[in-house]
């Protein structure tokens, strides 16, 4: 049977080491001591004795009434589900399961670094986030009335962005959003089928012309690259969640389009190297010397001394194309810093010139969602709000924490673009 630990207070927050460099799975008790939990009755034959100390729990249906924890199989997420706001899914190889149920049930993240023979599954208690996400799991699974579109040309991130004001667009006009791209690293955003669509498209012609689309209209096809035409209302938001502002909206959009399905979260787990607690740096060079002025790395680190002066946190999670900045590690004047970052390919050309020298998109895709969701574990963010990456893990941490991130923009505020 499930058991907490007193000495362990926040173990579910505490990662252990794969070898050196490497988060790995967390090692502890996902539980927390004096915790209200219940353990349903299809998990008391299995436990977490290897990692929980002597407390037990009471076992039973968990659905008399709502506790901070529960205790479940994959078999009882939909019944134990509306009764806590964590979740704690025993078993081994439950990643694919549990997309399947937050496909439809989005207000519910899963922790992408999950446990060794358990999951923990963490839902929003904020009314508002409960609403928006209510309202998506409506609206993506209808499939009566579609957008299809969000087609970009540029970086991931700037992509992802794409397809987030998309988001926007298809819950301002009450649709399903149906993307052109498929993203084999997420949960897929919507369960429609071309099937749908197409029946949904033969009932009622679809429109195609920006300028003519309203709330009379039924449904919008996107006839090439449109991200210039979703950038006219880059501000739209839907009048009940306003008084949130755009950041909060802008991040939870980009999430839900961005959850890492179960084979991104066994890669981040395998392959991260984040130590806990941490700073994450993102540096930015490379091409975007086209966009914006290139800042050097003790910029970065001048805020980073500020934030361990305050804290006491040395861990540092490096995220950057330019090899120079890794190397600027080594510097004496950082010996009181502790640098992690992914062994990858950094060339400083861009992702277009390295998939022409023969990285593969689907490679680079996959080291970059790594980056992103590992930085965006970190209690301290450093970034430039000029550049989609810095936005996004910004946007990222927003969304998995449920509240704004401790995040320092070195070059201006944050914004929608795309």
């Amino acid at each position: 049977m499930p058991k907490a630990n007193a000495h362990y207070p926040h173990l579910w927050r505490i990662m252990s080491s794969r070898g050196p460099w490497s988060m790995g799975y967390h090692q502890w008790c996902p539980i927390q001591h004096n915790t209200d939990a219940c353990v349903h009755r299809s998990a008391n034959n299995l436990d977490l004795s290897t990692f929980c100390g002597s407390v037990t729990f009471p076992v039973g249906d968990c659905q008399d009434r709502e506790y901070d924890l529960i205790v479940t199989t994959k078999d009882y997420l939909k019944d134990v589900s509306r009764n806590t706001p964590r979740m704690v899914v025993l078993g081994e190889n439950v990643g694919e399961d549990l997309d399947h149920f937050v496909q439809k049930n989005s207000r519910w993240i899963i922790d992408v670094m999950g446990g060794k023979g358990y999951e923990v599954l963490t839902s929003s208690v904020d009314p508002e986030r409960l609403a928006f996400q209510k309202e998506l799991d409506r609206l993506q699974h209808r499939c009566t009335n579609f957008f299809t579109g969000a087609k970009g040309t540029y970086g991931f991130g700037s992509n992802w962005h794409t397809t987030g004001l998309a988001l926007a667009h298809s819950m301002y006009y009450n649709m399903t959003l149906y993307p052109v791209d498929v993203y084999n690293n997420f949960i897929r955003s919507t369960t429609c089928t071309d099937a749908d669509m197409q029946r949904a498209f033969t009932a009622h012609h679809p429109e195609s012309d920006f300028n003519k689309w309203n709330a009379s209209t039924i449904n919008f096809k996107s006839e090439g690259v449109d991200v210039h035409h979703l950038m006219w209302h880059k501000e739209i938001i839907k009048p009940e969640f306003q008084n949130k502002g755009l950041f909060w909206w802008r991040s939870m959009l980009t999430y839900y389009i961005t959850r890492p399905n179960f084979k991104l979260r066994e890669a981040i787990r395998q392959r991260s190297t984040i130590s806990a607690p941490c700073i994450s740096i993102h540096v930015r060079h490379s091409d975007k010397d086209t966009e914006a002025t290139l800042l050097d790395f003790p910029k970065y680190m001048e805020v980073a001394k500020e934030v361990k002066a305050k804290t006491g946190i040395s861990n540092i999670y490096l995220m950057s194309d330019d090899p120079v900045v890794i190397s600027s590690t080594k510097s004496r004047e950082y010996r009181n810093f502790r640098f992690h970052y992914m062994d990858v390919p950094r060339t400083n050309k861009g992702w277009e010139s390295d998939a022409k020298d023969g990285i593969s998109l689907d490679v680079q895709e996959m080291n970059f969602l790594i980056d992103i969701y590992s930085a965006a574990q970190c209690q301290h963010i450093i970034v430039t709000y000029s550049s989609n990456v810095g936005r996004l893990i910004a946007e990222v941490a927003y969304a998995l924490r449920d509240k704004e991130p401790n995040a320092v923009s070195l070059d201006g505020p944050w914004m929608v673009y795309p």
